[in-house]
């Protein structure tokens, strides 16, 4: 009968309990979904913002592979409206279409937006267009000082590659040489695939006795896993 009478006062309190408090509690939950779905429609919503972005930079990069120079101010203004990491990552493009034209100031100036709003993500790439602007414009041994200074082993190709481009410029074919082959080769020990570029790089400067870079890769893929 105790037992009883316990749980009927139990079920009482209970129901007390829910009447008293079942306003704020419903209120909480109503808050706790509706902040649920803003926060969704919201992401939706970013989603959208940031594809939009994504193409308008296709867009640019298109215009600047096709028209170089004289669209480059179409992209500033997108960079000036956008200074975030769509803005960055334009600004390289219209660094390397710059630097084309011998427009090494206003290089100079994209590269520096570039990494401001860019940050680490882009860190690496802007300094390899860095490098290539210091090259073209004479700094070889800017160019060089800024390579050695790069630690990101993921661009290690790439890093040597624009090491060759800066020594063969400046006249150095053996140096060029020995960093086309350290391309070369980090990209095979990484099984990445060797872009006809560099091994056109690579081979104009050989030496005798080079096996060359075809033969190399085609040794690489019968004893190896395929080149990505």
């Amino acid at each position: 009968m105790d037992v009883l009478t316990d749980d009927h006062e139990r079920e009482e309190a209970v129901r007390k309990w829910w009447h008293e408090y079942w306003k704020p509690i419903a209120l909480g939950v109503f808050i706790a979904l509706a902040g649920l779905v803003g926060v969704r429609q919201y992401q939706s919503y970013m989603l959208g913002v940031h594809q939009e972005k994504a193409f308008e930079v296709y867009t640019h990069r298109l215009d600047l592979n096709n028209h170089g120079a004289s669209a480059v101010n179409a992209a500033k203004e997108f960079m000036q409206q956008n200074e975030d990491i769509f803005g960055a990552l334009l600004a390289l493009d219209v660094a390397a279409t710059q630097i084309d034209s011998k427009d090494y100031q206003g290089a100079s100036e994209s590269v520096d937006f570039a990494r401001r709003f860019g940050g680490d993500l882009i860190a690496t790439t802007a300094s390899l267009t860095e490098a290539r602007l210091k090259a073209q414009s004479g700094d070889f041994q800017g160019a060089i000082d800024v390579l050695n200074a790069l630690s990101d082993e993921s661009y290690i190709v790439e890093k040597n590659e624009t090491l060759g481009d800066v020594y063969l410029a400046q006249g150095d074919k053996a140096k060029a040489r020995e960093a086309y082959l350290k391309a070369v080769d980090e990209a095979i020990a990484r099984k990445l695939a060797i872009s006809p570029l560099l091994q056109m790089k690579a081979d104009s400067v050989s030496q005798n006795g080079d096996e060359g870079v075809f033969r190399k890769v085609m040794q690489a893929s019968a004893t190896n896993a395929p080149l990505k």
